[in-house]
C-alpha cells in the first residue's frame, strides 16, 4: 500500500498539472466507487484547483469555491495524467478533463481506495482527519510519542496506528526502526527520551529521502506520469529477510508484529 512518501510524491506531481487549471468535464465510469453521491463530482466542472494538500495518506484537492475532493490511493489506486484523446485503461473509474487539454484518470484495480466530495475544505478535514488521524509523520515531534511512551504497548504497533502517526506503514516503520536500532516489539514505556528523539529524526530522514527518490515501488505504485519510485534500491530491511544486515552482517529475521510481516536485525535491534 502506498505510504506517505508515495502519496506526497503523487501530490507533488499532481500540483503543477492541476494548480489554477479549470475542470472542463467529469466522466464517472464506476459511480459506486465514489464514496459520496457520484453526481456531486459534476459540481467541479468549471472550477479551478486552488491548492493540493496532503495529510497522512490523504490528498486534498481544494477548488476556488472551497469544494474539496479527497483522494485515498488504497492499495492499488493511482491518478494518471494523459493526453486529451487517450482512452482509459482497464479499471479506470473516474476521468477528469482539464481545460489545459490533459486528462486525469483515476484508476484502482482492487478498489480499496476512494474519492470523497465535500462542499468545503473544513468539512473534508472534519470528515477525514479530525478524531481519526494523528499528527502527519513529517510533522512528528518527540512530544507526540512521549505521550504514548507511558503505554505498555509495542513500538511498531503504535507507529502503524494512523490515529497516533498518520502516513506511516510497514515499509517505513521497519526502515526507521532499523536505522534507530530499535526492536519492533520494544515496549513503549521502556524508551528513553533520547531514543524517542532519535527515532523521530530517523523517521523524518527516511521519509524525506524516499520522497526525493519518488517513493518505493514494490509492485503497483506509479506517480502521475506512471514512473516508478526509486527508493526500493535503498531499503535496508524491508523485503530482505534472510539477507545480511547492512550494518552488522547478521541474517535479517522475519516474523509477524502488529499483524504485519516484519523484518529486523536480531544483531543490532535488541529489545530492552
Amino acid at each position: 500500500m502506498p505510504e506517505l512518501p508515495e502519496v506526497e510524491h503523487v501530490r507533488r506531481t499532481m500540483r503543477p498539472v492541476l494548480k489554477d487549471v479549470r475542470v472542463s468535464g467529469v466522466t464517472i465510469i464506476r459511480p459506486d466507487y465514489v464514496r459520496t453521491p457520484a453526481a456531486e463530482l459534476r459540481q467541479l466542472v468549471g472550477r479551478r484547483v486552488r491548492a493540493v494538500r496532503r495529510h497522512g495518506k490523504n490528498i486534498f484537492c481544494i477548488f476556488d469555491d472551497d469544494h474539496t475532493l479527497v483522494i485515498h490511493l488504497g492499495m492499488t489506486g493511482g491518478v494518471f495524467c494523459v493526453g486529451r484523446d487517450q482512452p482509459p485503461r482497464a479499471h479506470t473509474h473516474v476521468i477528469f478533463r482539464l481545460a489545459s487539454g490533459r486528462q486525469l484518470h483515476w484508476r484502482d484495480p482492487r478498489r480499496f481506495g476512494g474519492l470523497w466530495f465535500y462542499p468545503t475544505f473544513q468539512a473534508a478535514w472534519r470528515g477525514q482527519v479530525e478524531g481519526k488521524l494523528g499528527v502527519d509523520a513529517l510533522c512528528l515531534a518527540p512530544r507526540h510519542l512521549e505521550a504514548w511512551a507511558k503505554s505498555r504497548g509495542r513500538l511498531k504497533a503504535a507507529l502503524l496506528a494512523q490515529d497516533v502517526v498518520a502516513g506511516l506503514g510497514n515499509i517505513y516503520v521497519d526502515e526507521s526502526l532499523w536505522l534507530s536500532r530499535l526492536h519492533p516489539r520494544q515496549m513503549l514505556c521502556r524508551l528513553s527520551q533520547r531514543q524517542i528523539a532519535g527515532l523521530v529524526r530517523n523517521i523524518h530522514r527516511i521519509l524525506r529521502r524516499s520522497i526525493r527518490l519518488g517513493g518505493t515501488t514494490v509492485r503497483d505504485y506509479r506517480n502521475v506520469w506512471r514512473r516508478r519510485g526509486r527508493f526500493a534500491a535503498h531499503l535496508a530491511v524491508y523485503g530482505r529477510a534472510g539477507k545480511p544486515c547492512r550494518r552488522c552482517g547478521a541474517a535479517l529475521r522475519s516474523d509477524r508484529t502488529a499483524g504485519r510481516t516484519t523484518v529486523f536485525c536480531p544483531g543490532c535491534q535488541l529489545r530492552h
